[in-house]
C-alpha cells in the first residue's frame, strides 16, 4: 500500500485526467485563484455573459487600454446628460428622459424653471402659451398626452387649471409642489423688480430675468407667473398684505377674512405673484382660488 501511494501517475494517466476534465466542460470553474481566468481559458462559445457577473465587480482596472469599442458599447443605455450637470443636479435628473432641469431643494428636487406644456417628453407642439389650447378637459380627465417640462428660452404655460397641471406632471414623472416644498425652494429670490412682477408687465420666457433665481438654483419663483401648489383650502375672500418690514407687503387671500359668516368654494393655492401684481408679488404671496380657474396669469413647476 505504502508504495502504491508514493507511485507517481503514468504519463497515460496524466493525458486521461486532462481528457476528462475538458470532456465535462472544465475551464475557468475549476479556477480557484484570484485573476485566475486568462483569455486563453474562455473558448469560443462565450461562455461567460452578462448574468455571470455581479453588479459593479468589473472595474476600469480589469479593462485593458482600447479593448472596448463602439459596436461592444449599447448607445441607447447611456446617458446622454453632460457629467456637470448631472453633478449640479445633485440627484435631480428627470425621472422621464427629456422633461427637463430640476434643482436640488433639501430632500426634494424643484423644477428650476416654470412649466411649459409638451405633446411628448421632448418637445413637440407646446400648449397654453397664448391660449387655452390643452387638448384634454379643464378637469384633467383624457389628459395622458402633454408632458410638463422644465426647460430655459420659451413662454411658460398658463390659462391650465390645477386638474391639467397635476396630469402634465404625472406624465413627466412629477407631482405639484406642497405648500410647504415650494416655500423652502423659493427662499432668497429677491422681492423686488429683478424679477417680473409689474405692474404693467407681460409674461416673460423662461429664466429671462437672470437676477431671478433662488438660492437653491430655481429661477422666476416670485412674479411671471402665479404657481399653483398641491394645498387646497377655502377660497379667498378677503385679501390683505403681509408686513411690509421682513415681508415685503406681499399679497395673500386666504380663506373667510374675518366676519364672513358662509362658507366658499375649495381653493388650491397659487404662491409667488405675477407679471401685473407690483408689490404684492413676492416669496409669500399667496392666495386661494378654484382648481378649475385657468386664467393667463396662472402656471406652475414640478416638484418630485
Amino acid at each position: 500500500m505504502k508504495n502504491l501511494i508514493k507511485a507517481r501517475p503514468s504519463p497515460a494517466m496524466v493525458v486521461a485526467l486532462v481528457a476528462l476534465f475538458v470532456s465535462l466542460g472544465g475551464t475557468a470553474a475549476a479556477l480557484q485563484g484570484q485573476n485566475s481566468v486568462q483569455s486563453d481559458d474562455l473558448g469560443p462559445g462565450a461562455q461567460v455573459k452578462a448574468p455571470d457577473v455581479a453588479d459593479n465587480a468589473v472595474y476600469s482596472p480589469d479593462v485593458a487600454n482600447n479593448s472596448l469599442t463602439g459596436s461592444d458599447v449599447s448607445e441607447s443605455s447611456l446617458d446622454a446628460t453632460p457629467l456637470r450637470t448631472r453633478v449640479a443636479q445633485g440627484g435631480c435628473e428627470p425621472a422621464v428622459p427629456g422633461t427637463g432641469v430640476m434643482v436640488k431643494v433639501g430632500s426634494v428636487c424643484i423644477d428650476k424653471y416654470e412649466a411649459s406644456v409638451w405633446s411628448s417628453p421632448t418637445g413637440g407642439t407646446q400648449y397654453g402659451a397664448t391660449g387655452d389650447d390643452y387638448p384634454c378637459n379643464d378637469n384633467g380627465q383624457g389628459c395622458t398626452t402633454i408632458y410638463a417640462r422644465s426647460v430655459a428660452g420659451v413662454t411658460p404655460s398658463r390659462f391650465i387649471t390645477y386638474f391639467q397641471a397635476q396630469q402634465a406632471l404625472a406624465n413627466s414623472g412629477k407631482r405639484l409642489p406642497t405648500n410647504a416644498e415650494w416655500q423652502m425652494a423659493v427662499a432668497g429670490t429677491p422681492d423686488s423688480t429683478a424679477c417680473n412682477v409689474g405692474p404693467a408687465g407681460s409674461v416673460a420666457n423662461t429664466g429671462a430675468n437672470a437676477g431671478c433665481v433662488s438660492n437653491h438654483g430655481a429661477n422666476d419663483m416670485v412674479g411671471n407667473l402665479l404657481e399653483w401648489a398641491a394645498d387646497w383650502d377655502e377660497e379667498g375672500g378677503v385679501c390683505a398684505t403681509w408686513p411690509a418690514v421682513d415681508f415685503g407687503s406681499d399679497g395673500t387671500c386666504l380663506g373667510r377674512g374675518s366676519g364672513e359668516a358662509s362658507s366658499r368654494f375649495p381653493g388650491a393655492l397659487v404662491r409667488g405673484g405675477n407679471f401685473v401684481d407690483g408689490a404684492g408679488a413676492g416669496p409669500f404671496a399667496v392666495n386661494a382660488v378654484r382648481p378649475s380657474s385657468s386664467f393667463a396669469e396662472f402656471g406652475f413647476r414640478g416638484a418630485r
